[in-house]
């Protein structure tokens, strides 16, 4: 009888052994019942074989069970979703339209290739506001959020007007790498010759022949066995032109007169010049409303123009406002 009786109080310690340990491995993922049925008679079988024996080594079996419980748990537990982040989207797609295509809206990610066709071009926004253009007939692949390799065709790299920042946008081909340092620039490839403009800031070059700096209003072109030839390019050369018509669209709601023209003046490369100081703040203090949505830089600046009390004149390299 009395061995009936201590026998049913270790019954009931076991218990509540059991119920603490659980309780001190905290909530997790619900544990099929079979299992944890399994798990709960070994447990007690193996305390009573332990109470039964008198053992020097008795506070070990209690660890012992918690690992057992603790590692029921954790078999039960789920590894946790990895979530891949985009390193930016497609922001206008100019040229037919194909539906295997790219499209607005569309993430990029890293390891992906992107092939244009023959008359189909894009821009791509990072993060960071770093626009990218992507000409027509042009094979890319996205290595990183600053590094891509150019297989054939041509790129624009646009890092914004920062004057500091903590990223370098990297270009590579076969022949060499283009890396920037603040700027606008456009890299060209075609497998036998490389060509690296500069429309604003600096452009490093490195590769099989020593590394050469390009500067704002050069262009570098680079053939196997021959030396690199350096020539002249104005920021608005029509070199630039299909770059220019794959900017993504000023978005004019609310904003001031003065930020669309420094938009659009870096977008063709044509200088601002307003005739006087008086005229530089109305255009700050003129706020705009509605859409230049799927308009190249020169026709928004016709569109926003002519319904502001302002007159203008735009030719090849300037933007001139008076009033």
């Amino acid at each position: 009888m009395s061995n009936d009786k201590e026998q049913g109080m270790r019954d009931t310690s076991t218990d509540d052994t059991v119920a603490k340990l659980m309780n001190l491995a905290g909530p997790r993922a619900a544990i099929p019942a079979d299992l944890e049925q399994r798990v709960h008679d070994n447990v007690r079988l193996a305390w009573r074989n332990s109470t039964s024996k008198k053992s020097p080594l008795r506070w070990i079996v209690p660890a012992a069970m918690a690992a057992t419980i603790l590692l029921a748990i954790a078999i039960n537990d789920r590894a946790p979703e990895i979530t891949l982040q985009p390193l930016g989207q497609i922001m206008y797609v100019a040229g037919s339209v194909d539906e295997s295509d790219y499209s607005i809206g569309d993430a990029i990610y890293a390891g992906d290739f992107l092939q244009t066709g023959a008359d189909r071009g894009l821009s791509i926004s990072l993060s960071g506001d770093i626009s990218l253009r992507i000409a027509a007939d042009t094979s890319v692949r996205f290595d990183t959020a600053d590094e891509f390799t150019l297989i054939h065709g041509q790129m624009y790299a646009d890092s914004g007007e920062r004057i500091y920042r903590d990223r370098q946008i990297t270009i590579h081909t076969t022949m060499g790498s283009a890396t920037d340092v603040g700027t606008q620039f456009s890299v060209a490839y075609n497998g036998r010759q490389l060509n690296v403009a500069v429309r604003e800031g600096r452009v490093d070059v490195s590769g099989d022949q020593p590394s050469v700096t390009a500067m704002a209003g050069e262009r570098l072109t680079f053939q196997t066995g021959n030396e690199v030839v350096i020539d002249q390019v104005t920021p608005y050369d029509t070199s630039w032109s299909w770059a220019t018509s794959l900017a993504p669209s000023f978005d004019l709601e609310g904003e001031s007169l003065l930020d669309f023209l420094k938009w659009a003046s870096r977008e063709t490369g044509k200088e601002l010049v307003f005739s006087s100081d008086d005229v530089r703040m109305a255009a700050m203090r003129t706020e705009l409303f509605g859409s230049v949505s799927n308009f190249t830089p020169d026709e928004a600046i016709e569109s926003v123009l002519t319904t502001t009390q302002f007159t203008y004149r735009v030719d090849e390299k300037s933007i001139t406002i008076m009033q």
